[in-house]
């Protein structure tokens, strides 16, 4: 049976996978190389595997060593988190909280909300994480996360939502296209035009189906895409056209870009989202108006 392993002989394996020799990994633990090489040594014994192979003074990892090493980022990581903790504790800053946002809100909003937010709360962090539409009421019903900024998907139980904005659907051209002087974009116009197919990790997969519904027929998707940002970008490099809100545009180059207004009655609502509480939260309630604030320029009446 294999002899457990400690802590030194963790980090070792850890270093040593990260910088690809023992020279580097005396570095990074600021121990000499034997002190490396002797813990590597005692490492492989007490497995009864080996764990590195000596190419050109180069050690490199074998399968049993990839393995080990993915676990051990895991427990890494969450010692990284402690510490983190235990610092803010030191510096006073005990308040932390999680905010999680799909990709194009996260992009192009998030940060002046949380400019504004952290500007009036020196005591408290900011926790950003980015998922698709259907991830965001999910991490905040697992309580991985306290509040959610996301596009409008159905109700998770547990979890309350509030409309903080809804925005008009754009279409997204590659400059210089044939329509780049139209004031408004109809169906119809882009039946032959490749399109960029928005997939439900935005949560609008099903944004087209609805606009070209009276035309019988739908544009051909050259390319699917998993998120708006991306798709935008797609649009930029002339590979097709994208229905969306504004918000791609505003972390896109608008010189390579035509955005007009797409007909249609649709918008995109967006939600925040919160566990379900008859206790109010002030910094969730500030967040949450900061954010309806920064959707507000974008919101549009409803196109004729």
């Amino acid at each position: 049976m294999a002899r457990q392993l400690g802590f030194r002989h963790i980090e070792t394996i850890h270093a040593i996978v990260l910088t690809g020799s023992v020279t580097g990994a005396a570095t990074r633990l600021h121990l000499t190389q034997p002190a490396i090489s002797n813990v590597l040594r005692d490492a492989e014994e007490r497995l009864g595997i080996t764990l590195f192979e000596r190419r050109g003074g180069r050690l490199i990892p074998t399968a049993n060593a990839e393995a080990l090493f993915t676990e051990i980022e895991r427990s890494f990581i969450g010692l990284e988190s402690i510490n983190s903790f235990a610092m803010r504790l030191h510096k006073g800053q005990q308040a932390v909280l999680s905010v999680v946002s799909t990709p194009a809100f996260g992009a192009s909003l998030l940060p002046t909300i949380a400019a504004a937010y952290t500007s009036r709360s020196e005591n408290s962090l900011l926790s950003v994480h980015s998922r698709a539409a259907h991830h965001v009421a999910a991490l905040v019903s697992s309580g991985k996360c306290d509040l959610g900024f996301g596009l409008d998907v159905p109700d998770v139980p547990g979890v309350d939502s509030e409309i903080i904005g809804r925005l008009p659907i754009l279409c997204y051209l590659p400059a210089g296209h044939r329509l780049e002087n139209e004031v408004l974009i109809y169906p119809e116009q882009l039946l032959g035009e490749p399109m960029i197919s928005l997939t439900s990790m935005e949560g609008v997969d099903s944004l087209a189906s609805a606009a070209f519904s009276e035309c019988q027929r739908m544009p051909d998707s050259m390319i699917e895409c998993p998120a708006a940002i991306t798709a935008c970008r797609m649009v930029v490099a002339g590979l097709g056209f994208m229905l969306f809100d504004t918000l791609p545009s505003l972390v896109c180059d608008p010189s390579r870009l035509i955005v007009k207004p797409f007909h249609t009655q649709s918008k995109l609502t967006y939600r925040a989202y919160q566990l379900k509480s008859k206790v109010a939260n002030p910094d969730l309630e500030r967040l949450i108006e900061l954010a309806r604030s920064a959707l507000s320029p974008y919101s549009a009446a409803d196109l004729d």
